[in-house]
């Protein structure tokens, strides 16, 4: 009875091993993580409650999508760490407004501070 309950025992703490092994490798870079916790959190000061989801496009680049619940409105950037940004950025993340929605609130309320590159070539219909 001692012998099966330490083999259970062991195998508990092998499988609780292995899945924290595996999450910390398929986790979001911190950069994302932060990213998705300030434009949400920004967004929502200024537009109302978001939902924001990330897709990864590319080693070191990812897709935020942001939606408001009340009104189906879209906000789309490209995220970067802030090593690959064209000009210094002050957080761990570089944001690229992606379409209309996220240019416009690039220079509104509390998104300002993100310091967004709205730059043309980054919008997509």
């Amino acid at each position: 009875m001692k012998q099966a309950l330490t083999i259970t025992s062991f195998c508990i703490a092998a499988a609780a091993v292995a899945y924290i092994g595996y999450t910390s490798f398929t986790d979001k870079p911190e950069y994302l993580q932060a990213a998705e916790t300030r434009v949400g959190s920004y967004l929502t000061s200024d537009v109302g409650r978001v939902s924001c989801n990330s897709t990864k496009v590319a080693d070191q680049h990812w897709r935020l999508d942001c939606s408001t619940q009340a009104k189906g409105k879209i906000f789309e950037y490209s995220v970067y760490p802030a090593e690959n940004a064209p000009y210094a950025v002050s957080r761990a993340f570089y944001l690229e407004a992606v379409n209309e929605s996220a240019i416009q609130s690039a220079g509104e309320g509390l998104m300002k501070y993100l310091q967004i590159n709205t730059a043309a070539t980054n919008i997509q219909s």
